[in-house]
C-alpha cells in the first residue's frame, strides 16, 4: 500500500520515497559527488534543483530529469590540430 501525503493548494502529492540523496544522484548520473556538489551551488549559472531538510540536500529525480532536458548544450571552443615542427622527432 502506498501512502501519498496530499499537499494543500495546487500542489502535487508529495511521496517522500521519491526523494533521492546525493550520492544516489551522483550514481544515477555516472558521476561523482563533488560534480553534483558544484552544480547545486547558488553561483552556478543553471543550478541543479534540490532541496535542504535541515543539513541533508535531497533531490527530486523527476525535477533533475527536467533540469538535464532543460540545460543547454555547452559550446566548445574548434580545436586546432597540432603540427609537428619540421626537425621535432618523436
Amino acid at each position: 500500500m502506498v501512502s501519498w501525503r496530499v499537499v494543500p493548494g495546487n500542489a502535487a502529492p508529495f511521496n517522500p520515497d521519491d526523494l533521492l540523496d546525493i550520492e544516489e544522484v551522483a550514481k544515477r548520473l555516472h558521476t561523482d559527488v563533488g560534480w553534483v556538489r558544484e552544480k547545486i551551488r547558488k553561483r552556478c549559472s543553471n543550478a541543479m534543483p534540490c532541496f535542504n531538510v535541515g543539513r541533508h540536500v535531497v533531490f527530486s529525480w523527476l525535477e533533475v530529469s527536467q533540469w538535464i532536458r532543460n540545460s543547454p548544450r555547452p559550446t566548445h571552443v574548434p580545436h586546432k590540430r597540432r603540427v609537428k615542427a619540421k626537425g621535432d622527432h618523436a
